[in-house]
């Protein structure tokens, strides 16, 4: 069994060291890319070039070779 659990976010590879936990919600996923949740829009690969919206409370199963995309829902500017 492969217990490095190893994803991906913003094509930037996270393990159990980095932060991951067997169990993950989108905002945490937000966290570990350095974003502020409030501000994330956090996505899954769900196919090539194809990504679905999670919900910020919504929680997953992690397990090795994910990948999700973390945007900022707003930038301000100065």
């Amino acid at each position: 069994m492969d217990d490095r659990l190893e994803i991906t976010i913003n094509r930037r590879r996270f393990d159990r060291d980095g932060g991951v936990a067997p169990t993950m919600t989108a905002d945490d996923l937000a966290t570990l890319a350095g974003i502020p949740a409030q501000n994330a829009i956090v996505e899954r690969e769900t196919g090539p070039r194809t990504y679905e919206a999670l919900a910020r409370d919504s929680s997953l199963p992690m397990r090795s070779g994910l990948h999700f995309l973390v945007t900022r829902k707003f930038v301000m500017g100065g």
